[in-house]
């Protein structure tokens, strides 16, 4: 009894429906040529590129407030063209632009062309809900391969030369660089942890993934933004990544590896508490770890 209510919760993920309709039996992916099925490919591939933009906007908004800064800027100042240069940072090859190409080829070979079908099961579940245990798995596998792979590109010399060495040449880092690199450092680091995120769990849906996708595409901006945020001390109470943790990794670059949750590093003793570390300032407002 109690394994077929855990087996059950499971499947279901706890699902939070946000349109009182039945989801027991989800409606699929449209006819490729349908409105509908267009829709999804324009907000799969043009949403992420105005949502970068938004998070650019709140940069500049930060800027022209005089947000505290996290590194003293007489001494330790981002290049001017990782502050103000927006349009390069969003259409760089290895930005935004190499996650929607690998998106664009599973949709072309899959549901468009149907020769191999590369798209995970769950994407094409368009139940109207939200699933709270899959979006917590997404996370959990998503930054717990990032951080294996992360953790090789800084021990393994040949990986991180040929991937990762170039975001790395970011001392000082600001929202707009916060995707600066490498295309082999996207396709490893980001597009093949999605991927494997997306196959791994399968119970989650269209909806529960695009919240997903959108919540960490955000978060790793943030966390690379040369000010403090208002919710940096309740992400430290919470044991996640804040900006002050990732400002420590463009510090010391083998320490803090992990992009969402603190505990990969603290259970495998790659963590360094950004109190201890003298570049970063204002370790007052840095709250509870």
């Amino acid at each position: 009894m109690v394994s077929s209510l855990l087996v059950s919760a499971y499947k279901s993920g706890l699902a939070i429906p946000w349109m009182d309709v039945a989801t027991d039996h989800p409606p699929p992916l449209p006819a490729v040529l349908s409105w509908q099925f267009g829709s999804l490919v324009a907000l799969s591939l043009i949403g992420p590129y105005a949502f970068c933009a938004a998070t650019y906007c709140y940069h500049f908004y930060g800027q022209s407030t005089n947000r505290p800064k996290l590194r003293d800027h007489s001494k330790d100042a981002p290049k001017d063209e990782h502050r103000w240069d927006w349009r390069t940072a969003l259409g760089r090859p290895e930005g935004i632009s190499a996650v929607m190409v690998y998106w664009a080829v599973i949709v072309l070979l899959g549901p468009v062309l149907e020769i191999v079908d590369l798209m995970p099961a769950s994407v094409k579940d368009l139940s109207p809900v939200v699933k709270p245990f899959p979006l917590l798995a997404s996370f959990l596998i998503f930054d717990g391969t990032m951080w294996i792979i992360h953790l090789c590109q800084h021990y393994w010399r040949w990986l991180y030369f040929h991937t990762h060495a170039v975001h790395h040449t970011i001392r000082s880092p600001t929202i707009i660089c916060a995707l600066t690199g490498f295309v082999p450092d996207t396709l490893v680091l980001i597009v093949l942890p999605f991927h494997l995120t997306l196959v791994t769990v399968p119970c989650a849906n269209f909806l529960t993934i695009f919240l997903f996708a959108v919540t960490a595409l955000w978060h790793l901006h943030m966390i690379h933004s040369e000010f403090e945020h208002p919710w940096d001390p309740l992400l430290r109470r919470l044991g996640l990544v804040s900006t002050w943790d990732h400002h420590v990794h463009h510090l010391q670059p083998r320490k803090n590896l992990a992009h969402f949750f603190t505990a990969y590093d603290r259970i495998f003793g790659t963590y360094v508490d950004p109190s201890s570390v003298n570049q970063l300032q204002r370790k007052g407002n840095l709250g509870g770890s």
